[in-house]
């Protein structure tokens, strides 16, 4: 696992000039070769001598994966299993230590991999992306080495962490790191004004225990998962997931927004991210886009269109006859329309930024009014997609699109589990329910969607409830 290097690419933004030895791989003016200076900043950076991570980072990755491997390890003598954790706490680390020996998945051995992994692939991955000559090799190490690692285990195991951190949360508190290690050297200021006369630890445990609005959450990620981990049915054959298209959905995008813009692309001859085969080139070219003084841009700073900011110019091309069956295809699949027609997930997603927001102003009151205008923004403009996209409607024709999640329209209801697709809590209460003689379509529907929500509506009415 890789997930934090994540980590890497984001600071990689905001990193100084450093002299490296490395060299982007794309040639010069392209947008790819500004991306790979970025990325030899930040390498250089975290390895000062070219081989070995920055001590301080170092010595941090080395404390968490001492005591977050234990959860691994099942010697028999003097088990480390049994060990407290000064990170998650005694009862915590219980938890986690019960999925890992659940076989085959292991999935509490998440931590330990992810750190491992960072101490000893970081380089080896940034140093892959700062070679890469092409925009779609760029691309494809970025898929293979860290979108499907982490999505490969977060369709077996999200569903399973998340039931564990919700069983024993209440008790991190009694982990160390509290006050051997944040209180006592991080700097925090224990009498700061947003504590309220409140311990710091007392605080920010209650904080991260129960006010963080972890049922949201689960909620999102259940949701996430079930749509994103299912069969992309719109491919007859094979089991392509619906995260590789959606993966497949974003770069074209992006592609199609750095043409727009005039991001000078790093293409092999005979490619082109202006020419899609057999599309028009106007279906992939927005208007109203800023594309900078001199008509390309190399930098982030030359250009100011932002990528959501496209969003308006790229429902105008749906409206668009000759472009109609390259957004269907590249846009309003199967796994597209199962995420925007998810009531319980969308819900999710702006019951969590309204309540991050509320935690944010708490903490920070003199950005109060920054933080309630992105809310409103990121509201209004999610709102606006899922409407448009869930009903396309094009004024001054009759084009339409197929908006059908996957699967949903050729399947036998009939014999089919009515708690598939669903993971962790959501499955136990759907199991007991049915234990108890079926659904209730105005209860026990509710938050369920596509398919899903079909089974359960029939299953109500034949249950007569």
């Amino acid at each position: 696992m890789k997930v934090l290097l994540v980590a890497a690419c984001l600071l990689a933004v905001a990193s100084a000039q450093v002299e490296s030895s490395m060299v982007p791989g794309a040639r010069r003016g392209t947008f790819l070769n500004g991306i790979q200076q970025m990325l030899i900043n930040a390498t250089a950076t975290f390895y000062p001598d070219g081989e070995n991570m920055m001590q301080t980072i170092k010595l941090a990755v080395m404390t968490a994966r001492n005591d977050l491997c234990k959860i691994n390890n099942r010697q028999e003598v003097n088990n480390p299993q049994d060990h407290n954790s000064i990170i998650l706490g005694k009862t915590c680390k219980k938890a986690f230590v019960k999925l890992y020996n659940e076989e085959p998945d292991r999935c509490g051995g998440v931590f330990c991999d992810v750190l491992t992994d960072f101490e000893t692939k970081t380089k080896e991955f940034l140093t892959r992306l700062i070679s890469a000559e092409y925009d779609s090799d760029f691309f494809d190490i970025i898929e293979e080495s860290f979108i499907n690692p982490i999505m490969e285990y977060s369709c077996r195991c999200s569903g399973k962490m998340m039931d564990a951190w919700m069983g024993c949360k209440e008790r991190i508190g009694d982990a160390d790191i509290w006050s051997d290690i944040l209180l006592n050297f991080g700097g925090f200021d224990t009498a700061a004004e947003y504590l309220g006369g409140r311990d710091w630890k007392d605080y920010w445990v209650d904080l991260v225990a129960n006010r963080v609005p972890w049922e949201d959450i689960e909620t999102m990620l259940e949701r996430s998962m079930a749509n994103l981990c299912q069969r992309n049915t719109d491919i007859r054959r094979g089991d392509v997931k619906c995260y590789s298209y959606l993966f497949d959905t974003i770069i074209a995008h992006v592609n199609d927004h750095m043409n727009s813009i005039g991001f000078l692309p790093a293409e092999r001859m005979g490619d082109s991210i202006s020419r899609v085969p057999g599309v028009p080139a106007h279906c992939t070219q927005y208007s109203n886009i800023d594309s900078g003084s001199e008509g390309h841009c190399s930098e982030f700073s030359d250009c100011h269109t932002t990528i959501l900011e496209s969003m308006h110019s790229v429902f105008e091309k749906f409206c668009v006859e000759s472009c109609k069956d390259y957004y269907q295809e590249k846009f309003m699949g199967c796994c597209t329309a199962s995420l925007i027609l998810d009531e319980a997930l969308n819900t999710s997603i702006t019951n969590v930024a309204n309540e991050i927001k509320e935690i944010y102003v708490e903490l920070f009151p003199e950005n109060e009014s920054a933080a309630e205008a992105i809310r409103a923004s990121f509201s209004k403009s999610h709102q606006h997609e899922l409407e448009f996209m869930r009903n396309p409607t094009c004024v001054d024709s009759d084009i339409s699109y197929d908006v059908t999640p996957c699967t949903e329209g050729d399947m036998n209801m009939e014999d089919e589990d009515p708690c598939a697709g669903l993971s962790g809590k959501a499955v136990r209460k759907c199991k007991k329910t049915q234990k108890k003689g079926g659904y209730s379509a105005a209860t026990n529907c509710s938050g369920l969607s596509g398919k899903q929500l079909k089974k359960c509506k029939k299953k109500a009415k034949k249950g007569g409830q």
